[in-house]
């Protein structure tokens, strides 16, 4: 059985659990965990201490998985870290942590568990098993009549970033590109963004007046435009996914944590060619599960693993400069892949990909 400190309707991975472990679980999440202070922690730990002993747990799972997070990360000082508060909970009971940190697929480590969970549930085309909303769409076109997309929702500083690179470009309006939150004062009271963005780069974003919707989603209410697995976000029968060849696809972490999402699995799903603004690392983790990542046409070795975040990001616009110049030839490309697309998302919705993905934890 699986229980939970309060009750929520949220059902995110228990089924999964259910089915992979056989005991009485205590069951953590975000909700629980994220943003806990040294003194909250106290209070937190007895009021799961008392929980463990009057419910018999025999296993507490630290769910790490949904949303980027950085394990040994103590927020400054501020608080402990997902490790700091498994290694207090393993004095009352056996306390594991699931993650999406690739790092771990590489280099396991005992009570660690590597789970992309993103990616498993968009493959397994299982999203209704998890969340309300049960009409997810998989599947969408083969052939392709647009170039390029790059969708963006969230203010995060990588992808403002991008925004300041890429809308000068005299390529933009051949680019289904959005970036539908206003910019209003983030710039000012974000502090990632000035340790990330200088006042100088803040002074030509500035210049650049968001919202920013793409063609057919001008006249839609932002608040009708899906965000999340519950609400249909994960379809890939969008006019975006349908018509475009590449995806640049802005992940939603750099530096926050490290996770693949929905967004890099909806490129591999829509027959999309990626170019992945993501941690380091992670092309070269995707090729190693058995993803294509077209490194014959798309040279993300030659920054996959720089460290410097704008070096990538100014390295990977560079490249996508190049290609803009000759739309036609993308459009080529893409249906010379055809048959490598094809086998991309035949290999992404196999039973051997799903069990690869659940290789540490079943």
């Amino acid at each position: 059985m699986i229980f939970t400190l309060k009750p929520h309707d949220e059902t995110s991975l228990q089924p999964l659990l259910l089915e992979l472990f056989k005991t009485d679980i205590l069951h953590l999440t975000h909700r629980e965990m994220r943003g806990v202070s040294n003194n909250s922690w106290l209070g937190l730990r007895s009021e799961i201490t008392q929980f463990v002993s009057e419910n018999s747990i025999k296993l507490i799972i630290i769910d790490a998985t949904g949303e980027p997070v950085i394990l040994d990360n103590t927020i400054y000082g501020y608080g402990p870290s997902y490790l700091d508060m498994q290694s207090d909970l393993k004095k009352i009971c056996k306390s594991i942590i699931i993650t999406e940190d690739f790092s771990y697929y590489y280099k396991p480590v005992e009570n660690i568990l590597f789970f992309p969970y993103n990616l498993w549930i968009q493959s397994t085309r299982n999203i209704h098993k998890y969340y309300d909303y049960q009409d997810t769409v998989y599947d969408t076109d083969l052939e392709k009549t647009h170039p390029l997309m790059c969708l963006n929702r969230n203010l995060a500083w990588h992808r403002i970033y991008m925004l300041m690179l890429m809308y000068n470009k005299p390529w933009i309006d051949k680019v289904d590109f959005s970036f539908i939150l206003s910019m209003g004062n983030r710039l000012e009271n974000k502090p990632i963004i000035s340790k990330y963005i200088t006042e100088e780069e803040k002074e030509v974003i500035r210049l650049i007046s968001t919202p920013i919707f793409l063609d057919y989603e001008r006249d839609i209410p932002i608040w009708n435009i899906p965000v999340t697995y519950c609400q249909g976000a994960s379809n890939v029968n969008g006019l975006a996914y349908t018509r475009n060849a590449v995806n640049l696809v802005t992940e939603t972490s750099l530096t926050d944590g490290i996770a693949l999402t929905e967004k890099t699995a909806k490129a591999i799903m829509a027959y999309q060619i990626p170019i992945l603004v993501t941690n380091p690392g992670q092309c070269q983790f995707l090729e190693d599960i058995g993803i294509d990542m077209f490194s014959d046409f798309i040279p993300w070795r030659n920054w996959d693993q720089i460290e410097n975040h704008k070096e990538r990001m100014q390295k990977i616009v560079d490249f996508v400069d190049t290609i803009m110049q000759d739309t036609n030839a993308i459009l080529k490309t893409h249906r010379d892949f055809h048959p490598r697309l094809i086998k991309n998302k035949e290999r992404f919705h196999s039973d051997e990909f799903s069990n690869l993905l659940l290789k540490q934890i079943s």
